[in-house]
């Protein structure tokens, strides 16, 4: 079995490639060559160098997508026919060619064929004076294909044209492709009767000098009077004959080349125009720099300069899932609505419809009827095309950089004007310009949101530099004024117990005093009346104790707020210790503690499972005691007290939970739980309404946050959060 040759061996010349550009520069100017080489993988500066070779597999694509842009299924025939014009060989190449005759033209070909292709050999032999055979014998493993077969008849055709012949007639006796083992091609052309009737003239002419000379030297009478005129008749009308034939074979010639000449003026007069509204189109959107402008330039251009009935322009979303109508023309605003709710799923693997097609293969269709359109897309839905009223329609990609970013298409359902091939030929050098505009303005549109972006992050860094300026001036401040009220409440908690120890010493001593005129009022009764005695001992008695006592509850009061006030600052000193801290335990201890009222209130305790948390265990032992002592305090006499303890887990933190159904707080009340010296309720249990001010405050310095939720004559939950640390990491500073 032949073995298939690896399909990245450089096998043709750069210049087989260059010769279709240049045709394509000559009569295809709307086809974007950059385009076309990006698509066959090959770039602009290879096909310039000389010594370049594509492999099998870039000429298969360049010639793939050739066709569809050119819109020429024989352009590779052209091609060939085009390599021995001026334009592509060189005038001077051509003109030395066409000295040497054309089965020596053919025997010189053979031998260049080498320098230009080394998939194949191509021999050469004569089979008469107009006559030759050539054959092309592939190496192993080449795989050419049916265009290159094409192209070398072409080339074969050409160079009989560089010698004023007309076409030859090339028999394919045997090709690779029918199941030969190579090409074998026989070249046949007519000779050109002009030529020989010049050589007749001259061979005429010189025995028509010799038989004069003859006669002038043996017979000059008769040669003067009847050999010299009958000899000049002659030679005159040889003469004459051999130059009409050599102008009727001119003619001839013209005439062939004369209808070509016409179809050839005709596309190329096509090409301008196409390369004109190529040209306008571009000016056109080249004025946009959004997307809706520019596709709106162009549907007008189509609308007004090429008069099609309805267009409409598709473009993909940004994740090319989907092709979204963005504009159309020609159609009312219901038909606009449908293009826009339909779903044009680019991920669709089977039954995909021509817009979708387009997109994903980066191909042109042009359908002229419903049983073409089912024999391009089998099994494809006509739902939308009925709906649209659609019966021919004509659509190409949007292409950019080789990417497909939307679908053009037009109809004229109207004028049923016939879509033609080089209406496909004009949209497909339009799309492209659409394309890069699209894309440009996509990234102009980048662009501006970009340094919108930057403005905006300028403007936030700005504001984000004032605000943390601001904020560490106010954080210096409140920490100063921090150390301040602390200072204060420290030294106005000891200028003030210095006061009231005075005034409890000179309470004592009043007492003792009092004492003392107890003893001399027994003494002076004789000399008081009974009146005054009696007023007397109602105020040593009464009125001077019961004030005493007043003064001396006051003054234990003060000392108890004092006190309260000193330990409330002194947290705020003390350095915290992160250590691994068990609440378990802690709960269950100063439970025991409690076990006295917790009996005689009936209390049922119920502790669910606590976790270990890093934090100061201290803070936590007094938090937890003041929580559980105050849900005490506050139990409802009427009725069975009930205490929850639990737990639950954050990612950040933990919270701790103390139910109870005691009392309750009014909602009036519930803002001052939490303020120093402030105890909502009924005012029936001893205290300084300190405990949960100061459990807050621990909570605060522990890194947390503490909240209340109550219903009064129902119960009371407050919970605690406070880090979910799983490792000490650190010893706190005092704040």
């Amino acid at each position: 079995m032949q073995a298939t040759m690896d399909s990245s061996e450089p096998l043709y010349n750069s210049r087989v490639i260059d010769t279709f550009l240049k045709l394509l520069g000559k009569r295809y100017p709307h086809v974007n060559v950059s385009e076309l080489l990006s698509y066959a993988g090959m770039k602009a500066h290879e096909v310039a160098d000389p010594g370049h070779w594509f492999n099998q597999q870039q000429v298969d694509r360049f010639h793939e997508r050739l066709v569809q842009m050119s819109g020429n299924e024989a352009i590779a025939r052209e091609a060939g026919r085009y390599g021995a014009s001026p334009d592509a060989l060189g005038s001077l190449r051509q003109n030395l060619l066409t000295f040497v005759g054309p089965a020596r033209a053919y025997e010189l070909a053979n031998k260049a064929a080498a320098n230009f292709s080394r998939s194949s050999i191509l021999s050469s032999r004569t089979l008469g004076t107009n006559k030759v055979e050539l054959i092309a014998t592939f190496r192993e493993g080449v795989r050419e294909k049916p265009y290159q077969c094409e192209n070398r008849i072409g080339t074969i055709e050409s160079i009989l044209m560089m010698f004023n012949y007309g076409l030859p007639e090339v028999e394919h006796p045997e090709c690779i492709f029918k199941g030969g083992t190579c090409c074998r091609y026989i070249v046949t052309w007519e000779s050109n009767p002009a030529e020989k009737l010049v050589s007749i003239r001259n061979y005429t002419a010189l025995l028509l000098v010799i038989v004069c000379v003859v006669f002038i030297l043996l017979l000059p009478e008769i040669a003067f009077s009847l050999v010299i005129p009958a000899a000049l008749v002659l030679f005159l009308t040889i003469a004459l004959l051999a130059e009409y034939r050599e102008k009727k074979g001119l003619r001839s010639i013209l005439q062939s080349l004369g209808e070509p000449t016409d179809k050839l003026l005709d596309q190329i007069n096509s090409n301008y125009s196409n390369a004109q509204i190529t040209n306008e189109v571009g000016h056109a959107v080249s004025q946009q720099t959004e997307i809706d402008g520019i596709i709106k330039s162009v549907l007008q251009i189509l609308d007004t300069r090429l008069g099609y009935d309805r267009g409409v322009v598709l473009l993909a979303n940004q994740e090319r899932s989907r092709l979204l109508f963005r504009a159309g023309f020609g159609q009312d605003g219901a038909k606009d609505e449908m293009l826009r709710q339909t779903l044009f799923d680019l991920g669709e693997a089977d039954h995909a419809g021509a817009f979708v097609t387009s997109f994903r293969e980066r191909k042109p269709f042009l359908v002229n009827s419903m049983a073409e359109y089912e024999e391009h897309f089998p099994g494809s839905s006509r739902e939308l095309l009925g709906k649209l009223d659609a019966e021919a329609f004509l659509c190409c990609p949007i292409i950019c950089d080789g990417e497909s970013i939307g679908v053009l298409a037009v109809d004229n359902l109207r004028s049923h004007k016939p879509l033609l091939q080089t209406d496909l030929n004009l949209l497909m050098g339009i799309a492209p310009v659409i394309g890069v505009s699209i894309r440009n303005a996509e990234l102009l549109e980048t662009k501006d949101r970009q340094f919108n972006a930057i403005v905006e992050l300028e403007k936030t860094m700005c504001e984000l530099a004032v605000a943390k300026e601001t904020s560490e001036r106010y954080s210096e401040d409140l920490q100063l004024m921090n150390e301040e009220v602390k200072n204060f409440a420290y030294i106005v908690s000891h200028d003030l117990r210095a006061p009231l120890v005075n005034i409890k010493g000179f309470s004592v001593e009043l007492r003792n005093s009092l004492k003392e005129i107890s003893t001399l009022v027994e003494k002076s009764k004789s000399v008081l009346g009974d009146r005054e005695l009696q007023n007397l001992e109602e105020a040593l008695g009464q009125d001077v104790p019961e004030a005493l006592e007043f003064i001396e509850s006051s003054v234990n009061r003060m000392d108890s707020l004092i006190n309260a006030i000193l330990k409330l600052s002194r947290l705020g000193r003390r350095d915290l210790k992160l250590e691994r801290v068990d609440v378990a335990d802690i709960v269950q201890s100063i439970l025991k503690t409690l076990g006295h009222q917790l009996e005689a209130g009936k209390v049922a305790v119920t502790v669910s499972e606590l976790p270990t948390v890093v934090s100061d265990k201290t803070a936590v032992e007094q938090i937890v005691g003041n929580l559980l002592d105050n849900a005490l305090k506050y139990l409802d006499k009427n009725r069975a007290g009930r205490l929850e303890v639990t737990a639950e887990p954050g990612i950040n933190e933990i919270t701790f939970k103390f139910q109870d159904n005691g009392r309750g707080i009014a909602a009036e009340d519930m803002g001052k739980v939490f303020e120093i010296f402030r105890r909502a309720g009924k005012q029936d249990m001893p205290g300084e309404g300190m405990g949960l001010a100061y459990v807050k405050t621990l909570v605060r310095r522990l890194g947390g946050r503490i909240w209340c939720e109550s219903e009064l004559g129902v119960g009371t939950l407050f919970c605690f959060s406070i880090p979910n640390q799983s490792e000490p990491s650190y010893t706190a500073d005092s704040v």
